[in-house]
């Protein structure tokens, strides 16, 4: 699975990163592990998925810099 570096909060790909997976129109998303339970009341996460957190700002600047 090829992908490609969309935006992130470094330059060198090792924080927060948004890519897309090259030829699908899908993203994955790089990310803080959320683990403080208290954070995720009321989030059903089925076998084989995770939640991670990621700056707002990252979503923002992919949208004004590639969909505006």
């Amino acid at each position: 699975m090829a992908v490609t570096r969309l935006v992130g909060e470094c330059e060198k790909g090792t924080c927060a990163t948004l890519y897309a997976i090259d030829g699908t129109g899908d993203l994955l998303v790089q990310g803080y592990d959320v683990r403080d339970a208290g954070r995720l009341v009321g989030v059903e996460i089925p076998a084989g998925e995770s939640v991670v957190r990621i700056p707002a700002h990252i979503i923002e600047r992919y949208a004004r810099e590639h969909l505006a």
